[in-house]
């Protein structure tokens, strides 16, 4: 690295590092300056694709954290009962032996299945857990991308062959933006910017869709504040518009399409002004949107992760309707719309590597995730028959195919519990607080506890809560700390890498050491090189080049360059029949509704027993920022931007339920109650309140209330009734039922 180095106002000198930022999935390139082994400057790297040189508010934490003096830096060990706090500190390969051989007691009694891998966002080393649980032959693990990506994932790759959640809006390109369950003002920082300009300079049209009047919704062309949970009912209203007006694509529909026929016949009911009375959207307005985004071509309807959280029905008729949308505007695989990353990796043995089809044919494993007999869609089963239906013209099948495979929580929580279907003795989370980020926080208490959980390891920064009821509390190393190699979870071909800045304080270790260790110890050493380099370099062996020749050079990541479009009308789509199927009889074989047909409310199974008595709908936060997750509430900066948890509420509902701006309200579902500060705005729907989300407070510190886990905490009051989940197993945690009073103050 050149001895100086400009960005932004400021100018860096000496020893330069170039990295990763490690705080959110975006990967943003940074410049670390490093003095006798520490970080003491940083900035953003002008050079990289993904921020050139910009930073959100998040990355100002950057060496904050890193020193902050409540990181976990030693291996801790319990010695008292699960959430007593008495802990004895051990050395990292006594854990790791001590560890092995629990693991390996329990596969002996219980079989590989019995243990369970939990992840979370950034620092987990994704790719490293999974090729231990795949060699080691247990098909039950999550990460963050359940509740997120694993319905678009599904319903995509069941209707046209792949998926289009990571692609994006091109600048000059995009003619219409359909920002759908998402917002890129808080949740996608570095796509705001060329977003705002490409709106101002009218050379793109903005629909944002949402409850909520976000900022991404105040710049927008058409703001549809749709109600929560009707989402299908909205894609119907839209598809019939644009087919009874013919705007849809004809020659792509008679070319490509099965089944457009019956929806036609489905669309044909959802008139806009039935529409409109399940919506809540103005009839002018659903027409408006609908020839907005067919008449502009080429148009991006974006990835959210709202219509994958509404839950059982609702969620099914959103994702069918969203694909059809795409798919009869002739949007899919063209450049500025829909485009297919879809090609084999050219310089990274990612899938090699990597590969699900060990889970499969590993003769260890015996049987299915937990969830298979409710949800087969989503486990080994489902997965193999996806790369059959997909193996005509991709034998790999997905590359990011763990979306596939997510299990659900709530089965897997009822498995430690009840050992139904079977026993689930082991748990190993890392970087992940499944109590916050995840819904059924009440029940995810209730495995972790139990005595038929025999051994219970958590990874991560800090304490959490969950790491307050463990085994074991292994320190985890920080970004600034470690080799990086973004991969991107296999959903593209781009992949950057960064420097290690400075050696890991105390006894802080890679994620990857965990893995390794178990791996040197259980399975074959020779997959478990004993360095992470020596890992990334197997990963980077067909590009010609090492980790650290990457990571040196003078370019730090790779941009495929042999991009092609409209591939279909070579080989077809990476369907069992070749072409897009409206109507995807995929789903059919694992008994789904594949028509899009609305069951939402008033139809779908309620998630109360008394509507009446619950009248309200809730959101279980948003975007923020600030944070990432559960993550980043240990910094006093973003504290001071965002310092306590803000429920959203419009003036008429307040109003009716005696709530000034500033009152604490006490909100309550039959999981039972928390408490948050009233922000009372005529920004969200009358009727629908917005949590703030993920919300725990960790500078309480451990002890007996788990830093506050039940106090604020949305999903502390979420259900996890498996038949709320949707049909892929997502949890339901948008539109639930819930009632709201004026209440004292938190005690602190």
């Amino acid at each position: 690295m050149s001895k100086e180095k400009h960005t932004g106002r400021l100018k860096f000198s000496g020893n330069v590092k170039r990295t990763l930022c490690g705080l959110c999935p975006a990967h943003c390139g940074l410049l670390v300056e490093v003095a006798d082994g520490r970080a003491v400057r940083f900035g953003g790297d002008p050079d990289n694709p993904v921020n050139a040189g910009r930073l959100c508010p998040k990355a100002s934490a950057t060496i904050e954290l890193h020193q902050h003096p409540d990181r976990v830096n030693h291996v801790l060990k319990r010695v008292g009962k699960r959430g007593e706090g008495k802990w004895q500190e051990i050395g990292w390969e006594q854990a790791m032996d001590e560890i092995a051989a629990k693991l390996a007691d329990i596969r002996e009694r219980e079989g590989p299945e019995a243990l369970a891998t939990l992840g979370g966002t950034q620092h987990a080393r994704d790719w490293a857990g999974w090729r231990f649980i795949s060699q080691w032959g247990t098909p039950n693990f999550i990460n963050c991308g359940r509740n997120c990506g694993t319905g678009s994932m599904i319903t995509e790759c069941a209707m046209y062959g792949w998926d289009t959640v990571t692609s994006s809006f091109v600048p000059g390109v995009t003619q219409c933006l359909v920002m759908w369950g998402a917002n890129f003002a808080e949740g996608n920082p570095m796509g705001w910017r060329p977003l705002c300009k490409a709106v101002e300079a009218g050379e793109m049209k903005l629909i944002v869709i949402d409850p909520r009047r976000t900022k991404s919704a105040e710049i927008a062309d058409l703001h549809l504040a749709v109600k929560p949970r009707t989402d299908g009912a909205l894609g119907l209203g839209m598809i019939r518009v644009i087919i009874e007006e013919q705007l849809y694509d004809r020659e792509f529909v008679e070319n490509w399409c099965t089944g457009f026929d019956e929806v036609r016949q489905i669309a044909a009911q959802w008139t806009p002004q039935r529409t409109s009375e399940i919506t809540g959207i103005p009839p002018e307005l659903i027409v408006a949107a609908a020839r907005m985004y067919a008449t502009s071509s080429p148009a991006r309807l974006s990835f959210g992760v709202s219509t994958s959280q509404i839950g059982e029905g609702a969620a099914r008729s959103a994702l069918l309707c969203q694909a059809i949308l795409r798919a009869i505007t002739g949007n899919l695989d063209v450049p500025g719309g829909e485009p297919f990353d879809d090609q084999p990796y050219e310089n990274l043995a990612y899938w090699n590597l990597l590969d699900f089809t060990q889970l499969i044919d590993n003769p260890a494993r015996t049987r299915d995730n937990v969830n298979a007999d409710d949800i087969g869609i989503a486990s080994v089963q489902g997965y193999a028959a996806f790369r059959q239906a997909m193996g005509g013209l991709k034998p790999d099948g997905h590359y990011a195919a763990q979306y596939m495979l997510f299990t659900s929580q709530p089965h897997l929580y009822r498995a430690i519990l009840d050992g139904d279907p079977y026993p689930v003795r082991a748990l190993i989370v890392q970087n992940g607080e499944p109590m916050v980020n995840y819904g059924g926080s009440r029940l995810a208490y209730d495995a972790f506890t139990s005595d038929e959980l025999e051994l219970l390891v958590v990874m991560d920064h800090w304490q959490t809560p969950t790491a307050q009821l463990a085994d074991y509390i292994l320190p985890a190393a920080d970004f600034l700390e470690r080799p990086e190699l973004s991969m991107r979870w296999g959903f593209t071909r781009f992949f950057s890498v960064g420097q290690q800045c400075v050696e890991p304080r105390y006894e802080r270790h890679d994620d990857y050491d965990l893995w390794a260790g178990l791996g040197r110890r259980l399975l074959d050493p020779q997959e478990w090189p004993e360095k992470v380099e020596e890992m990334l370099d197997r990963f980077l062996a067909p590009s010609g080049r090492s980790h650290r020749e990457w990571a040196e050079g003078e370019s730090n990541y790779y941009i495929p360059q042999n991009r092609t479009f409209r591939k279909y009308r070579e080989h077809g789509f990476a369907t069992a029949s070749g072409k897009v199927e409206l109507i995807p009889d995929f789903l059919r074989r694992f008994g789904i509704d594949p028509r899009p047909v609305y069951t939402g409310p008033p139809y779908a199974m309620p998630d109360v027993d008394d509507e009446s008595y619950y009248p309200l709908q809730m959101l279980t936060g948003s975007r923020v920022l600030e944070f990432m997750g559960s993550t980043m509430r240990q910094s006093r900066k973003m504290l001071a931007r965002h310092p306590e948890p803000l429920v959203e509420i419009h003036p008429d509902t307040a109003a009716a339920y005696g709530i000034a701006d500033g009152d604490w309200v006490e909100i309550s579902r039959p999981e039972g109650a928390i408490r948050q500060r009233a922000s009372v705005t005529d920004a969200i729907r009358p009727e629908t309140i917005n949590l703030a989300g993920y919300w725990w407070e960790p500078n309480r510190g451990a002890g007996p209330d788990l830093s506050g886990v039940w106090e604020a905490n949305g999903n502390a009051i979420t259900p996890y009734d498996p038949k709320l989940s949707s049909f892929v197993g997502d949890q339901p945690l948008r539109g639930l039922r819930c009632r709201i009073a004026r209440a004292d103050a938190p005690a602190r």
